[in-house]
């Protein structure tokens, strides 16, 4: 998919964001997570160098290892560091559904306090 039809998709998944702020962001989460994969961005092999262990041997990670809020949440943080397009599609649910205008020293913020919390790759 292409970055403007992540935006587009987005934006319409966020008309309902009155009624279900949480599964909302989430959602707008995942695809922002399926975005920066798709660009192959990788830390410490997360995400898809680990997938494909986790494919060729089954157990190798246990299913929360891929499915983690934190961590998908610790990836696009860096991720929106790195890549501006990935910035850009998470600064506008950040707005959305945190209040506040996204920015690098948040995004530092948010990292800083994932890794607090013993969250890694």
């Amino acid at each position: 998919m292409s970055i403007q039809d992540t935006e587009q998709v987005i934006m319409n998944i966020t008309m309902d964001m009155a009624e279900d702020p949480e599964g909302v962001y989430n959602d707008v989460m995942e695809l922002i997570r399926e975005e920066a994969i798709e660009k192959e961005i990788e830390y410490d092999g997360y995400y898809r160098i680990k997938w494909e262990e986790e494919a060729e041997n089954v157990m190798t990670f246990d299913k929360d290892y891929f499915e983690n809020k934190d961590r998908r949440d610790l990836y696009i943080f860096k991720s929106a560091l790195d890549d501006k397009e990935i910035f850009h599609l998470l600064h506008y649910i950040w707005n959305l559904a945190k209040g506040e205008d996204l920015n690098e020293n948040i995004l530092h913020r948010e990292i800083y306090t994932l890794q607090e919390k013993g969250v890694k790759f």
